[in-house]
């Protein structure tokens, strides 16, 4: 039982879904690119249609009843007549919507006045002549809306003259007994139409004006998403074309360092006789001059392949990560007698490389500008602040000023002449972009000759947020 249940359930849902999309697919010219208050009227019409021919059985019926019994051939001729009309106007093709419309608007126009005609002011008749006019405001252009009042006058005024001539006419109908009754009648018919006629078209108006404005507002958007989509893209490119233009530039530009590097040094140990003490300081000048050129190309190159898209996320030991930094430095750690320490570090979820460039330019940094003749004593500790991680570099070294802190991390900005302190002033800039680009946060705390603190923080990702 259950199964057959479903089965009716399914084949009726399937019956009426075709009904729908054969009523909306033969008056489809309703829903071609328009105005959208325009688009909702025909909307309204169409959907009307859909539903009326189901449901006109709910007055249809009694309706043929009454004529039969009281032998109203008239109006069961115009119940007919009403059902083949909206047959036609909903499931005939070709024919234009506005005539459509003024079709539906005429059936029910006339259905009203057939009505009045045979059952009087107790019949539905008026309530009919009122549906006109409503109808009138909403399917049709908006200054149509006083025809159904005009109409619906009219209609009051002929059928008040009926009665007032009296027999044979009056005697059809069965409820107006005089015309004091009908003027009253009637006029409240034509006092609501009135008020429909002055209301309804502002409330229209008003929704015109709202529609319209969110059409313009999100046609404005649409061009908008399409131009920042197409900016996104040249961007992109550019962005592609300048990273490939800087490998490639890096890549030309180290070759003749190389050579000018190799030159000068053979120069150097084949003329090393015939060379005066000024010969030779010029030629470790030239010598040192092309190996700062040459880090200075290859931190540039690090900076220019700064991007997360292409390097992938993963399970990252920080006290593993530590020790490989350790490991890169530990030239510079035994020859200045440094302490690198850490605090706990857990393993998290991001970028493995980008994090070893963070950590080794960080600690490099507080290496490269220790006090002179005092061991540097750095330390790295890591804490959990919910949704993020947050981590601290602190060393025992000169310190910055506070009116250089927003300096230091801009590409080639050097605080101290290069013969004071060796740097290609890309360090800290890495960093920067780094953590921008992880959109994590990085600041500073320090005061000249007391040590500095770096500290920065890093989302969590993945398995690192907590449930």
């Amino acid at each position: 039982m259950e199964t057959q249940n479903r089965t009716y359930t399914t084949a009726t849902n399937r019956f009426l879904d075709r009904y729908r999309r054969h009523v909306f697919t033969t008056c489809a010219e309703a829903f071609r690119p328009q105005d959208p208050l325009d688009y909702w009227k025909n909307y309204l019409f169409v959907t009307t249609l859909l539903f009326i021919i189901p449901l006109c059985s709910i007055a249809l019926i009694p309706g043929v009843y009454l004529s039969y019994i009281t032998s109203h051939t008239g109006l069961l001729f115009a119940d007919i007549l009403a059902v083949i009309g909206l047959l036609l106007i909903a499931h005939v093709p070709g024919i234009p919507l506005i005539v459509r419309k003024w079709v539906f608007i005429g059936i029910i126009y006339g259905i009203g006045v057939v009505l009045i005609y045979y059952l009087g002011n107790f019949g539905p008749g008026l309530l009919y002549l009122l549906a006109v006019s409503v109808f009138i405001i909403l399917v049709l252009p908006a200054n149509a809306g006083w025809m159904g009042l005009y109409l619906n006058g009219a209609t009051c005024i002929f059928f008040g003259g009926l009665i007032y001539m009296g027999a044979p006419l009056q005697s059809r109908f069965s409820a107006a007994l005089d015309i004091q009754s009908w003027i009253a009648i009637s006029s409240n018919l034509i006092f609501l139409n009135a008020v429909f006629v002055v209301l309804i078209p502002k409330l229209f108006k008003g929704l015109q004006e709202s529609l319209r404005e969110q059409y313009l507002l999100r046609t404005k958007l649409e061009q908008q998403k399409d131009a920042l989509k197409r900016s996104l893209s040249e961007v992109k490119s550019k962005n592609n074309d300048l990273e490939h233009f800087t490998y490639v530039a890096s890549h030309d530009l180290q070759e003749p360092l190389r050579m000018v590097t190799g030159f000068m040094q053979l120069l150097e140990k084949r003329y090393a006789d015939q060379l005066d003490a000024k010969g030779k300081t010029y030629i470790r000048h030239a010598v040192e001059g092309a190996s700062r050129m040459r880090q200075l190309i290859l931190d540039l190159l690090k900076y220019s392949r700064i991007h997360p898209g292409k390097d992938p996320i993963e399970a990252v030991d920080l006290q593993r990560l530590f020790d490989e930094v350790v490991h890169t430095l530990s030239q510079e750690i035994r020859r200045l007698d440094a302490t690198v320490s850490h605090g706990p570090l857990p393993v998290i979820v991001s970028h493995h490389s980008f994090l070893f460039l963070v950590l080794q330019n960080l600690i490099g940094n507080s290496l490269k500008y220790a006090k002179k003749n005092i061991p540097p004593q750095i330390h790295l500790s890591c804490e959990d602040q919910g949704d993020t991680w947050f981590f601290r570099v602190t060393d025992n070294g000169i310190g910055i000023d506070p009116e250089y802190f927003e300096r230091i991390f801009v590409i080639f900005q050097r605080l101290h002449q290069k013969d004071e302190y060796e740097g290609t002033g890309m360090g800290l800039a890495i960093v920067k972009k780094i953590l921008d680009s992880l959109e994590g946060k990085i600041g500073l705390q320090s005061k000249p000759g007391e040590g500095t603190t770096f500290y920065f923080s890093l989302p969590k990702t993945g398995s690192d947020k907590k449930p």
